[in-house]
């Protein structure tokens, strides 16, 4: 298992409820000793409407490092990335350097 810090965004301490009715969460960072990345999370019928919006005004979806759980509540995402961490990150792509 790859050694992670996981970091939810200040703004999410006291809207954790809003957050999981909303569906959608973004600026979530996994920190391992190599990389760093950047997730967006959604529930999974947030992210259909999110896909389907797109495709239908611009023709396309395309986003990296997107995570869908079955509730946007931190123990959600905590539990998904500890998954991925089991298998290295494999299928996020990093954080560029500046």
């Amino acid at each position: 298992m790859t050694p992670y810090n996981l970091r939810f965004p200040e703004y999410l301490d006291g809207y954790e409820a809003e957050t999981e009715a909303k569906g959608y969460l973004v600026d979530v960072i996994v920190s391992t000793g190599k990389a760093e990345f950047d997730l967006t999370v959604y529930d999974p019928v947030r992210s259909v409407q999110e896909i389907s919006d797109e495709v239908t005004s611009g023709g396309y979806f395309a986003m990296a490092n997107v995570l869908v759980v079955p509730a946007v509540t931190r123990a959600e995402v905590s539990r998904a990335v500890d998954s991925l961490a089991r298998v290295g990150f494999c299928g996020l792509n990093p954080r560029l350097a500046k």
